[in-house]
């Protein structure tokens, strides 16, 4: 492998080879709990409860694995003509991701904060539609490198769309959502094989379907690996299995949609009689 020069990459280059293209993305890891807003601390400065302990303020850690997350996007990316950078590159993703219990895998249904509380229905992540354009860039990997590492973080601060109806009192975290995500991936000469895993970690208030009241601090800590596989059979066997039994639309992608963005916290409120009856999620979807 020659390294011997700097060598230039266009981020747009992966939009041309793959234009039109489906592609999957698997990506895995662990949901963590924090009862309080304070600044996350490594695991290893306290040992991590189990999932079966009760989870009643007065006896969580600093921070507790709460679930496992598996989950995937189907991906279409596309070339497009812009009038500011003359062509942009595409993105439209299905995101599909389903809380599991930490130790069997196994799919949950519902969660019980603790044993005081009543269960609830777990509304598991369900966007349908992710879209988006991305600037061109042009990243330099300097002579005796193989790659590069890129870290974004992105803060994500605006009024929580809860917060305006008092019928989501008790699922609304407070009037504002802070939180923030964090995105590392690794840009590489073209003969470079076998790169660390890409990263996505996100820190944010405890989400709605949990039901914890008005103004409750605990928070969550999403941390996973992101891998991009070469066919829909390769993502885990679970989500195989419950995408073509119960959501058959999110292994595919469409070439283009007139769709608003899907977020979870948008999911929930167009779901919310749903998930007051009790329903299973994810709710089965059309197209």
């Amino acid at each position: 492998m020659n390294n011997s020069e700097d060598y230039i990459v266009n981020n747009l280059d992966f939009y041309r080879k793959h234009h039109g293209q489906q592609l999957y993305y698997r990506w895995e890891g662990e949901v963590l709990w924090q009862e309080t807003g304070d600044v996350w601390r490594q695991a290893a400065s306290g040992r991590e409860a189990s999932f079966s302990e009760t989870l009643t303020p007065t006896r969580l850690r600093q921070q507790q694995k709460l679930f496992s997350i598996i989950s995937m996007n189907a991906t279409k990316v596309f070339i497009r003509p812009d009038p500011e950078f003359q062509q942009v590159g595409y993105r439209i993703n299905r995101e599909l991701g389903l809380f599991c219990d930490p130790q069997t895998q196994e799919i949950l249904h519902t969660w019980q904060p603790d044993s005081t509380s009543s269960a609830v229905a777990i509304v598991h992540i369900a966007n349908r539609i992710v879209q988006g354009a991305v600037r061109p860039k042009m990243t330099v990997i300097p002579k005796g490198q193989d790659y590069v590492t890129s870290v974004v973080q992105i803060p994500l601060t605006y009024p929580h769309p809860l917060a305006v109806d008092p019928k989501y009192r008790d699922y609304c975290p407070g009037e504002t959502f802070n939180g923030t995500e964090y995105f590392t991936s690794h840009i590489s000469r073209p003969e470079v094989k076998d790169l660390p895993p890409a990263t996505w970690a996100r820190d944010c208030p405890w989400l709605p379907w949990m039901k914890l009241g008005y103004g409750h601090p605990a928070r969550l800590r999403f941390e996973t690996t992101t891998t991009r596989v070469e066919s829909f059979e390769q993502l885990h066997p679970n989500l195989i299995q419950l995408i073509r039994e119960q959501v058959p639309i999110y292994e595919f992608t469409p070439d283009q949609s007139n769709e608003p963005n899907m977020t979870s916290t948008l999911y929930f409120r167009q779901h919310f009689a749903a998930y007051l009856k009790g329903e299973r999620f994810p709710i089965p979807e059309g197209l």
